[in-house]
């Protein structure tokens, strides 16, 4: 927990400080893009650290009170995933019935699985996945701090992977998440991202490209998802407002997503939606940025031929049912 919210801080101080000269090669024309028939609801998820200042990270009644307005909340606009990042003290066993209650499911989550100077009981979050009946996994962040040298971000691909062999062995997945740091850190022309995708077999680590870092790193995520074909199979969809280059809510940024979504070419699996926190800033709204996100993904109009594989429209469940009861995670 405590790697998850300095992964936060550290992103929403980044958000904030960082100018809007960076990677427009992803931004402006065509993101409005409304009118199609969207992506897949069971595609749709939500990672709850936007909602991480308002639960709080002290484990206990008052935060599973407000973890459950949440799920109340984000079932009624539509999600049926989530994607935690803590658990609020519950158990896993807990968790999931929480999540069952409110009609919800965690495919993904957010933990640290550690790195080669503090590894992690990787085992035992094997074990809890499988009480929560996640599937996907990985850290919040990538230990920014500690990789300074190619050497560093080789030594940690090679942790994930042998991480990541343990998850598949155990059906399951470790995913690696970026920020911006993975595109600015460049060793011998290559950046830390190459030098982890390079050191990581596909079998054992797929990756989840949050498209607000890799615009804010000077990336464009089509060509990305052109050079790493089937390595990158997740999304978080954060928006970027082109003025500062600051988070904005889906839909109401500069980051042309139609055009990113059908370059996937169907190779994405969950489309989660995410807004960092601005700790005590009292204007910003979380569940106004979960509820305009579903919508904007709900409405997405982009090629069909970036439907991901084996979900296709039929599974949107459009009608009315459940709409007003909670949900869980991603």
């Amino acid at each position: 927990m405590k790697q998850s919210f300095t992964r936060g801080l550290v992103a929403a101080a980044l958000a904030i400080g960082m100018s809007a000269g960076v990677a427009d090669t992803a931004l402006a024309t065509g993101k409005k893009g409304h009118g199609g028939r969207g992506v897949p609801t069971q595609q749709i998820s939500v990672q709850l650290w936007t909602f991480a200042e308002y639960v709080g990270f002290e484990p206990g009644p008052a935060a599973v009170q407000r973890t459950e307005e949440v799920f109340a909340k984000l079932r009624s606009y539509g999600y049926k995933n989530v994607e935690p990042f803590q658990l609020s003290g519950l158990t896993p066993q807990q968790y999931k019935d929480l999540l069952r209650k409110y009609g919800l499911k965690a495919p993904g989550r957010h933990v640290d699985v550690g790195d080669p100077t503090a590894p992690q009981n990787v085992d035992q979050i094997i074990a809890d996945n499988k009480v929560l009946g996640t599937k996907y996994f990985g850290s919040g962040a990538t230990p920014n701090d500690k990789l300074n040298t190619e050497a560093d971000w080789v030594a940690y691909a090679k942790y994930l992977d042998a991480a990541g062999e343990k998850a598949r062995k155990a059906g399951q997945t470790l995913i690696l998440h970026n920020h911006n740091w993975e595109f600015t850190k460049v060793y011998n022309g290559r950046t830390a991202y190459d030098i982890v995708m390079a050191n990581t077999s596909k079998k054992n680590v797929t990756f989840q490209l949050d498209l607000y870092w890799a615009v804010q790193g000077g990336q464009d995520p089509v060509a990305l998802l052109k050079q790493y074909r089937g390595r990158i199979q997740f999304f978080h969809v954060k928006d970027r407002r082109a003025s500062d280059g600051r988070i904005e809510i889906v839909g109401r940024g500069s980051i042309d997503f139609p055009k990113i979504f059908a370059a996937s070419k169907g190779q994405i699996r969950y489309y989660t939606v995410e807004h960092d926190p601005r700790f005590g800033d009292t204007t910003f709204n979380p569940f106004e940025a979960a509820e305009v996100g579903f919508k904007y993904l709900d409405k997405v109009k982009f090629s069909s031929k970036g439907k991901a594989k084996g979900h296709g429209h039929d599974d949107r469940d459009h009608g009315k049912k459940g709409r007003g009861h909670g949900r869980g995670g991603h």
